[in-house]
Parts: structure tokens; sequence; C-alpha cells
């Protein structure tokens, strides 16, 4: 999307595109750019009457697709955790050099998300920040984002599956699959809640980190890399054990 540079208010305004989506496209042109705003400047700072206009769409699209603002919001926010987990999984799938090296890759991938994202990082990780009214999420966007979880999830147990048996695995594992193991399922909670904290920290977007992401960026980076080496550290202890 086209912008020009900040205005004296601090406020990029919007060029108009020169050609509007075709009408089956609208919705997902508006979740794309719905979903950019909410990366950079949280849902406060989402301006629809702004967005409609640089899509050349008439605003009451928004109600004809999605029904109210909200109900948008809540919406591109499980679009843009879609686009997330199927760049996670393709690309941890897609590693044949090692099951730690797809380990690594995941979470690069998944810090690198929550640094762009710092809109919608809340949003996607605590309900009542995406949901305040507990109205917005009908059940088919509670079915779709149940869906997704289970993909992340299944994603980085296949990531763990392969570390425990010191092996590539280049598709995702289900109950069904022959290295399937209960017990790292488990474990891929305490990974998960390890992860989603420490991106959100390591990347300088809890009250706690800012000042060190402004002032030692290159720390937090070191942080990183060190929070991902330390993390397969434990779990190859974990793993021994399990043996």
């Amino acid at each position: 999307m086209a912008t020009t540079p900040p205005t004296s208010a601090g406020r990029p305004t919007r060029s108009r595109s020169d050609s509007r989506p075709a009408h089956g496209d609208a919705r997902r042109a508006l979740l794309d750019a719905v979903g950019a705003d909410l990366a950079a400047r949280g849902p406060r700072g989402v301006v629809l009457a702004e967005i409609c206009d640089a899509l050349g769409l008439a605003p009451a699209i928004v109600n004809y697709h999605f029904g109210n603002r909200d109900r948008l919001l809540a919406e591109a926010v499980v679009h843009e955790y879609d686009k997330l987990v199927d760049e996670m999984n393709i690309s941890t799938l897609s590693i044949t050099t090692s099951a730690e090296d797809q380990f690594r890759e995941r979470f690069a991938i998944r810090f690198r998300w929550t640094a762009d994202h710092a809109g919608i990082d809340s949003m996607l990780n605590y309900t009542h920040v995406l949901d305040p009214s507990g109205t917005v999420l009908t059940a088919d966007l509670h079915q779709r984002m149940g869906t997704l979880a289970t993909l992340d999830m299944s994603g980085l147990t296949t990531c763990l599956i392969g570390m425990f048996h010191n092996t590539v695995v280049n598709e995702l594992v289900t109950t069904d699959h022959p290295l399937y193991d209960p017990r790292i399922s488990e474990l891929t909670a305490f990974v998960a809640l390890s992860g989603l904290g420490a991106a959100t920290f390591l990347t300088g977007h809890h009250p706690g980190s800012v000042p060190l992401a402004t002032q030692f960026p290159v720390i937090l980076a070191t942080m990183r890399e060190e929070f991902t080496t330390r993390l397969i550290a434990h779990l190859r202890c974990e793993f021994d054990q399990m043996r």
C-alpha cells in the first residue's frame, strides 16, 4: 500500500489506489490492509475510512463483509495468524539439515513476526484484548483460531519429535504418525509458552523490555539467540531423561 511521508501531525497520509479490487477480492484486500495497520498502529490506530479510500472502496463494504468494525479487526488478526502459521510450518518443514535448525528457524520467524506485529501481538495472545465485549469472537472465528493453534502446535511438535529422534521430519506429525509420542506433545506446551513470552519480551514489546529495545537493541538480539540455544540445551536434557 503506497503512503506519503508523515504529516506534521506525525500520521502518514494514504494515496488512493489506482485500481479498485474486484468485488470478490475486496474482502481479502480489506483484511490485508487492516492487518498491516493493526501490526504497526494497534487497534486504536486503524482508521477504516482512510483504508477504504486508499483501496477505492465504499465504507459500507465493511458492514457488508464483516458486520462491524470490531469483527473486521478480529478477522484481520486471525488472517495474520494464518499467514504466520503458514510461514512457520512451510519454512520449518523445508529445512533438511537438522531438526535443531528447524527449531531455530521456527523461533527466528516468531521473533521477527512479533517485532513487526506489535499491534497484533497482544490481540492474538489475549482474548480479552481481542474481544473485550465478549461478542466479537463468533463460533466460526473461535473454530478457525483453534484450527490454526492446532497447526501451530503440530509444527512445533514436529520440530521436537525430530530433535528427540535425531532426525529431520519434513511432514507435520499427527497422532497417527509412527514417530508420534504423547510425552513430546506435552513438552510442546511448555516450549510454546516459553517462546511466546520470550518473543514478546525479547523484541521489546513488553513494558519491562521497551527501554532495553531502545537503548540496547544489540543486547536483545544476542539474548534472542541465547534463549533459543539454552532452550535447545534444556530440551536435550529432557529427551535424555525420556529415553
